[in-house]
Formats: structure tokens, sequence, C-alpha cells
């Protein structure tokens, strides 16, 4: 495909780094350094110029595109950006990244015609949401197809179980991680303490396991901390209000203004706290060490672990980090601290999801990249209805149909029915070809 990306922020290099290895891809940005030592590292096409001057779309006009992609950290550029290239160019689809998260509950993307909107505040504030009906759980995914749900939980005993003690016909482990390893097991794997285990299934299931794998971490979470009144801090807290209205939330934060646009955009809901929080003592003062959870919003991910491993001095057994840099993810997860991604992760993977997604097979990451899934959906227009199909033959990868609400084996040939769902679970290498087989069915 023909992809031009406006921004050479972190978001646009990521993007361009993976997206240029099967694709043709333009980047615009203003920034020369920037895209001199992007297209010194990776193949792509650099245009220096503003994003938001119709001027420096004209190179671009005899060609067709297939997505403009606007990834900027300024909402109003990515905005006009994207009418911009809408006007000029020949695209067939706009993807923009929104910080402002009164744009997710707006209309605004169809009133643009923008394809597609990503709101990456929101995403991450959502992920951490789940955590409060999965408190054994480190991540959770939703997915659009089903209501059955992606978690991973940390093993925190010595089980000697094997992964076909734990699989039924309403849960199933996809993945587990182990010592900087990630592993798609077959049902006879030993799953060993420290393992981070990834289960798919039904909600009360996944609970049921992650009390098994983890007796540690709180049954229930209702006392939160927030490390941070900044823009994700805020959203984090909304999220929770909007879906546990029970749970009491600490916001501590050293900016005083900061502190007083929490209140305002909370409502005085949570209890904002304006102190330093160099020193730990901001823990027995504000009695912060009796919370079930601390969340530390803050960009440098070396500060967020700090905070993480200062609250596990003082008891607290829930602590979540967000995660700006892969490169601390493995860091968090030996340091027993749940990884969450930050809004740039979570925009990059956002709009990779959405670029390889349909509207009847969804792709996901999981395991910071290194696994993805693929779920198809056969609604009743399908040509697959009473069609037979083999199951794919590739290693690396667990498949298995949904019926029901029940979890089978596709292991053998199958007599696909409207509404079945087909999943596969692969490790990224082999994401390319599972995407062919999949689509090809």
């Amino acid at each position: 495909m023909n992809i031009i990306i406006s921004g050479a922020g972190k978001v646009g290099f990521w993007l361009a780094k993976t997206l240029s290895i099967k694709h043709n891809i333009t980047i615009i940005d203003k920034n020369k350094e920037s895209l001199n030592r992007l297209s010194e590292a990776i193949d792509v096409m650099p245009i220096v110029g503003n994003i938001e001057d119709p001027d420096t779309y004209r190179s671009l006009v005899d060609k067709k595109y297939d997505i403009f992609i606007a990834v900027t950290d300024n909402d109003e550029a990515n905005i006009l950006s994207t009418l911009i290239a809408d006007d000029i160019i020949d695209v067939d689809k706009k993807i923009i990244r929104l910080r402002n998260p009164y744009f997710a509950k707006s209309s605004i993307a169809s009133k643009l015609n923008i394809s597609e909107a990503v709101f990456p505040f929101v995403v991450a504030a959502n992920s951490i949401k789940l955590l409060l009906d999965f408190p054994k759980a480190n991540n959770v995914k939703n997915f659009i197809f089903t209501d059955f749900k992606l978690i991973s939980v940390e093993v925190l005993q010595t089980t000697f179980l094997k992964v076909k003690n734990f699989n039924s016909n309403k849960a199933i482990i996809v993945g587990i991680e182990r010592e900087k390893q990630f592993f798609i097991p077959e049902e006879d794997f030993i799953i060993e303490k420290g393992d981070l285990v990834y289960i798919f299934g039904e909600d009360d299931e996944l609970k049921k396991i992650s009390n098994i794998l983890n007796e540690e971490a709180p049954k229930k979470i209702k006392n939160i901390a927030i490390f941070g009144a900044n823009l994700l801090g805020i959203e984090i807290a909304k999220a929770f209000f909007e879906s546990h209205n029970e749970v009491d939330i600490k916001i501590i934060e050293r900016d005083l203004q900061s502190c007083k646009k929490a209140s305002e955009a909370l409502q005085d809901k949570a209890l904002i706290i304006n102190s330093k929080y160099i020193e730990n003592t901001i823990f027995e003062e504000e009695n912060i060490k009796f919370a079930d959870m601390i969340i530390s919003t803050s960009n440098n991910d070396e500060d967020n672990i700090i905070k993480s491993l200062e609250a596990k001095e003082f008891g607290i057994k829930k602590t979540v980090a967000i995660n700006n840099n892969i490169d601390f993810y493995n860091l968090m997860h030996k340091l027993g601290i749940t990884a969450v991604r930050g809004p740039k992760m979570s925009a990059y993977y956002s709009i990779l999801e959405k670029i390889s997604s349909s509207n009847i097979i969804s792709e996901k990451h999981y395991c910071g990249g290194r696994g993805t899934i693929f779920i198809r959906k056969i609604f009743p227009n399908s040509h697959l209805i009473n069609k037979t199909i083999k199951p794919p033959a590739f290693k690396n990868t667990i498949c298995f149909y949904l019926r029901f609400n029940q979890i089978y084996p596709f292991n053998q040939k199958l007599e696909i029915k409207i509404d079945d769902i087909v999943i596969i679970f692969t490790k990224s290498y082999l994401e390319e070809s599972v995407k062919n087989w999949i689509y090809n069915l």
C-alpha cells in the first residue's frame, strides 16, 4: 500500500519503521533533522514541510494513496492536515490521532469524513479501568466480536500444573512469557512460578483461574492512588468513576495548577493532594500505604518504576506503571510491576490494528507485540456458511472457534455455521502467513 504519515515524532517513527517493511511510506514533518535521521534508518520518502500548509502536499497530487495517518501531538494540526489531505490528495482511508478526550465522545470523525480516529489517552485509561474487574490481572483486552476477554496473570506460587489443567470450553491458555521469552504453549507445557500467563475466556472462568495462579494480588480494588494529575491521570480517574462509583481515589500532583484543573475536571469526586512526593513520606502522611492499587502516570518510565517500588515497600500489592518505552517492559515485569501501555504506545498499536483489521476480521497484538491475535466472525451473509474448512498448519499457533459461547479446538476439518468465530493466537513472526490464511478462507 501507499501510505502517508503526517508527523515524524515517536508515534510517526514507530509506524514508519513497522509499515515500511511491507508498504511504501511517505512521511511529512517540518523538522528536517528528524526526517534525515528517520530516512537514514528506514526506507521512506521524507517531505520537509508544514503539515498545516496546503502547499506541502502539492507534490503528492499525481498519485493515489491508500491511507493518510495524522499522528502529531497537536490535535488541531492533525485535524487540519487531514482536512487538507482530503481536499488535495486522492486517498482512500484517513486515520487520525486525537489527544483531547472530548473528541472520543463526539461525532467529529464522521463529520470530517475521517475513516478512523484513535484516542490514546482514553484507550490507556480504559485498559487500566478493566483491572478493577480483574484485580489479579496484569492486563485485560476486550474484543469486538465476543464478550470473551484476554488477560495476563503473573504466577506467584509454585503450581507444577500443566496448561491442559486449565483449558476448558470456557477458557484457554494462549501464551506464556518466561524470562523475556514468549511461548505459544502446548497442553503439556508446565506452568512455573514467575510466568506471565495469557488466558482467553469467559469472565467468571478467568477470575477463577486468576485466583489459582495468583493468591497475593488483592481480590477487590477500592482504594486507588494515582500519581500525576496530568491528562492521563484525569482520564484514568474518570474511567474508574464511570464504571465503579464506589471507588475512593486520591491523586497526588506536584503542580498546583494541575491540581486545580483535576479538581474541576473530576468535580471534586477525587481527593487531590498537592505534594512534590519526592520522598516516600507521602505514603505515610496521606495514608496512601493503605491503597489497594497505585498508578504512576509519568512520561518517564524510570520515575514510574521508582514510585511503584516505593509502593511495594509499604506493602501495596497492586502497582501499575505507565510504560512509555518498550525497552522498560521486561524490567517492569521482572520487578512485579503491572506495565500498561502509555498513550504513545497505545496510539501506535491502535493504528496498526485499525490498518490491519476489517469489518469481518479483527487483529490485535499482545505480549508487547510478540504475539498476534486474529478473530474472524461468520456473519449471516458469509460465503463460508456450511462450507468445510481445514485448520491452519502453522507451528507456534493456537487455533479454535467459538460456538454458542463455548471454546472448541480447531484441529480438524470444520463445517462453518452462522455466528461462529474463528480465533488464532500466533507469534508475530507468523503474522503475515496467518493473516493470508484467515483472509483467504
